[in-house]
């Protein structure tokens, strides 16, 4: 390694570090801040030191994941308007190397930049994602949300209620539906709430529905068994329910129910491959989950094509600042537009088939950056 790449790689490594600090650290503050009464309350479970360090330190990281390509640009931008601004280019120029090769430390930085957020994704965000999906409220599983349709993908019974109390595991004013598949005698089941339940000596983990309003009476329907395994258990059946109780016997996630598509997105890249070979996925559907395999795929490279795009860009004349970074803005800005358009359109079905709404912005821009890496090689 030469000085001149040592130069410019400690260059580019102090920029990105101060930009990446500076904007986690506003990040905390306006987030502490917001947020200050209900962390106040949960640091007296525990002291502030551990708290900050249990609740921030996994954002940090999701935010490094969303914001690095981003930050390597800027440093790239900054790095090399630092050496316009001193005349230090052209005399590297004078003495007959190229752009690209006195620029390449930089380049190889973005590289390295690129691969640490694909490791990041892939290895370390995803165990900390029971912590990402929860806000200051529910921390401990103290709160409610909303209660989403949760589509059992085995069976495909569909579980509807009203609210999900979180630490209690309870849906409030439950409804659940039964394809016609399983029976074609009872369709819906309604009660006033039901329980998530863990196994125990004598049933399977499962649904546990209280205050039955439909079928009515529910002590006279039948249960309906599926490969000789009970599913839906009534109390006509089974001695241990009692009048208005019904017992459905399907594994749900908790989280999965609470957060849904905010639980998903923290998936590994093979767990999206696998979760589209399910029949049924109750968090996507169909096209949406093609889409976000493939961008996922395909995101190293388009961070890479943001980078050769950007650079070339901004090297030669006598550009201020501010015009530097606006110009490094834009383009970022433009990729991400039309890379969110694709997404929205394959999703929509406007783009068939799905991988392509993902591949559209790699077509669009790998060339734009074929041309523009050959301004830094003339």
């Amino acid at each position: 390694m030469t000085i001149l790449d040592r130069y410019l790689l400690f260059t580019f490594l102090r920029i990105f570090v101060v930009c990446f600090l500076s904007f986690a650290g506003l990040y905390i503050v306006i987030h502490l801040f917001s947020n200050l009464d209900e962390l106040a309350a949960l640091s007296k479970e525990s002291s502030w030191p551990e708290l900050m360090w249990a609740f921030y330190w996994p954002r940090m990281a999701e935010l490094f994941d969303k914001t690095a390509p981003i930050m390597a640009l800027v440093a790239s931008v900054f790095s090399v308007h630092l050496m316009q601004r001193n005349r230090e280019l052209t005399a590297i120029e004078a003495g007959g190397i190229t752009k690209f090769r006195a620029l390449r430390s930089v380049l190889l930085a973005g590289v390295v930049v690129v691969a640490l957020t694909v490791a990041n994704r892939e290895l370390f965000l995803h165990t900390f994602k029971d912590r990402l999906v929860r806000t200051p409220q529910n921390w401990h599983d103290r709160g409610k949300v909303k209660m989403s349709i949760y589509e059992h993908s085995e069976t495909g019974l569909k579980v509807r209620g009203n609210e999900f109390l979180i630490g209690d595991k309870k849906i409030t004013n439950s409804e659940v539906q039964v394809p016609a598949s399983i029976s074609r005698d009872l369709f819906s089941i309604r009660s006033q709430w039901a329980l998530i339940v863990p196994a125990t000596e004598y049933r399977p983990a499962g649904l546990f529905l209280h205050g039955v309003s439909k079928p009515d009476p529910i002590k006279e329907v039948a249960s309906v068994v599926v490969d000789g395994q009970p599913l839906i258990c009534t109390p006509r059946d089974f001695p241990w329910l009692k009048e208005g109780q019904c017992f459905i016997a399907i594994v749900m996630d908790p989280d999965e129910i609470a957060y849904g598509k905010k639980l998903a997105q923290y998936r590994t890249t093979p767990e999206m491959i696998a979760a589209l070979k399910k029949p049924r996925s109750w968090f996507g559907n169909g096209a949406s989950d093609e889409v976000a395999v493939h961008v996922r795929i395909l995101k190293p490279i388009l961070d890479l094509t943001l980078l050769l795009i950007g650079l070339p860009m901004i090297v030669g004349g006598e550009r201020n600042i501010f015009v530097s970074a606006g110009i490094g803005f834009l383009v970022v800005g433009g990729v991400f537009l039309v890379n969110l358009g694709c997404q929205v359109l394959g999703a929509a079905h406007l783009i068939e088939p799905a991988a392509l709404a993902a591949w559209l912005p790699l077509i669009i821009f790998v060339p734009v950056a074929v041309l523009s890496m050959r301004k830094l090689k003339n």
